[in-house]
């Protein structure tokens, strides 16, 4: 592994990652093209799978003589009977042209966002479809098969009731069955195919990230802890906890995945950077940019157009709760407009509004907005419209940029089909008794770690700054002592063991004018290398749809 894939990417880049990948967790690989970003990241809901008396039977293909002679797990099926929908899903060998659309947008209007304690319910019905008919039973088949793994027809059925659920919670148009069936299978054999790759690279989700994520999910259904999530779920219906943790760790694996292929993928040079420096689009990194959360409860007229003081005192209680609610450090702007408009009739509205110089703000709440800090929450602002809740999730530009860094070290182990997981925290755990013992970081490292673009040079990473590295060792860089190593730490690339030499500040103005250019350039090229991306992966792969 290059040592350059062990930085984690600018938050911006991250950013535009987020919004261009449809494998994020609370199944969100499911989302067509017709969703938006934002969307995408709302818990999905499932409905149970609709079966019907009127079925067809659909004869499975027998061994494929295109197919690689490795791929032995699949000769052949059975014929097997299924819901007469599947006549919609189309055989296509080949990369299909009905991919996600990938785009970035802030909600204008929020709708109804679905009920995030129904995702458990709807990954862990995974039990095969079956009912009975006077003549026939149907049994669950396969209805495509990826490199060696079937995709069933009881998947696509609920992925299906996902993407509707979805659709309709937006109060957006369900596309018919024909062609909704087909997308929605192209991006469940999509996400078959990066699972594949992530099993063979032995790519796994930060044991933290899984968990923040699950401690996100059961605080908007109101639960303390994950014991008590976990009680919850199993109590409803036993296994729900432990398939939803999977569900959760196979998407930021996924995450995880096409960061590292974007990071190959797209070059920017330093030729680049100054070219956007000296055009007119850098002015606007010289002036402070503030990223913000806005929600609007507008107030709502009666029939003679007016709005009374109850009315108004209604919108201001509502406006109050939600600014209490978005002072939650990872508050879920989705979550809050939805628990908010379950008491208010007129139509809550509101999103991540990206980043805004301060004279691209309304007049009325310019003010509010520079006064704040990072993390801050405005009372409720009147304006004719309604009540405004506003919160600052970041600032950026326009001032001198100070910023501590870590002269840093590592020693890093990485599982692979050679090394075992176990094999792997053994060898770490042998190379942490010896640096008790007292043998010399450096010479460890580079006799030991894998990370070949640092082993060489004694696992020196050079002076790494806030935001360069995977949270995990971030969190424990930071918590290291100048001259001292950790305890060995996982994250998602292996083990490791890290050293802080020194330890300074310093001002990276320039450099971070330089750095805000490359991630503006980067943002306009990942939605295409993206796309290629996933493209190639198709084309690499063996996918056989059943007809």
């Amino acid at each position: 592994m290059n040592h350059a894939v062990m930085h984690n990417l600018p938050n911006f880049h991250r950013n535009a990652l987020s919004a261009l990948t449809s494998a994020l967790i609370y199944g969100a690989l499911l989302v067509m093209p017709t969703l938006n970003a934002q969307a995408v990241t709302a818990a999905a809901v499932t409905a149970k799978t609709n079966t019907t008396s009127s079925k067809t039977t659909v004869e499975s293909s027998k061994k494929s003589s295109t197919k690689p002679a490795a791929q032995t797990t699949s000769k052949s099926t059975k014929a097997v009977t299924v819901n007469k929908t599947a006549k919609s899903v189309k055989a296509d060998t080949k990369a299909s042209g009905s991919k996600p659309t990938t785009q970035k947008t802030a909600k204008a209007v929020s709708q109804p966002a679905p009920v995030a304690s129904e995702v458990a319910n709807s990954l862990v019905e995974s039990a095969p479809v079956v009912t009975s008919s006077s003549q026939d039973q149907v049994i669950d088949g396969v209805i495509a098969i990826v490199n060696d793994t079937p995709i069933l027809r009881s998947q696509l059925d609920r992925a299906v009731a996902q993407a509707s659920a979805q659709l309709q919670a937006q109060n957006k148009p369900v596309p018919p069955a024909q062609q909704l069936y087909p997308q929605v299978l192209d991006q469940l054999i999509t996400k078959q195919i990066q699972l594949d790759i992530i099993k063979r690279q032995g790519l796994q989700a930060e044991e933290n990230a899984v968990n923040a994520a699950l401690t996100n999910l059961a605080q908007q259904n109101g639960v303390a802890s994950l014991a008590e999530f976990q009680q919850k779920l199993d109590a409803q219906r036993a296994g729900s906890y432990q398939a939803l943790r999977q569900k959760v760790s196979e998407d930021l694996a996924i995450q995880t995945l096409q960061q590292q292929q974007l990071a190959s993928r797209i070059k920017i040079s330093d030729q680049d950077v100054d070219n956007f420096l000296k055009s007119p689009e850098s002015n606007a990194l010289e002036k402070s940019q503030y990223r913000t959360l806005h929600i609007r409860v507008p107030f709502e007229a009666d029939a003679t157009g007016k709005t009374s003081d109850k009315q108004k005192k209604q919108a201001l209680t509502v406006a109050t709760q939600i600014a209490k609610n978005l002072q939650a450090e990872n508050a879920n702007i989705e979550q809050i407009m939805t628990d908010a408009q379950t008491n208010y009739n007129a139509q809550i509205q509101g999103g991540d509004m990206g980043y805004h110089v301060a004279a691209e703000l309304p007049t009325e709440l310019s003010k509010n907005i520079t006064a704040l800090e990072v993390g801050q929450v405005t009372n409720p602002i009147a304006t004719a419209e309604g009540y405004n809740v506003i919160k600052l999730v970041d600032k950026r530009g326009g001032q001198q940029k100070i910023i501590d860094q870590w002269h840093t070290r590592h020693i890093l182990i990485s599982p692979s089909t050679a090394l075992p997981a176990d094999m792997a925290k053994q060898q770490i755990d042998t190379i942490y008794e010896k640096l008790r013992q007292g043998e010399d970081f450096a010479t460890l490292a580079s006799t030991y770690s894998k990370d070949p673009g640092s082993a060489s040079n004694g696992g020196d990473l050079g002076w790494v700054s806030e935001g360069d590295m995977v949270p995990s060792f971030e969190a424990m860089m930071k918590k290291t002592s100048v001259n001292d190593y950790s305890v060995p730490f996982q994250s998602q690339f292996g083990w490791h063991i890290l050293k802080v030499d020194e330890k300074r500040q310093k001002d990276v103005s320039d450099v971070y004018r330089k750095n805000m250019a490359r991630e503006i350039l980067y943002q306009r090229m990942a939605p295409q290398a993206l796309d290629d991306w996933m493209q190639d992966l198709r084309a690499q792969a063996y996918v056989k749809i059943m007809q």
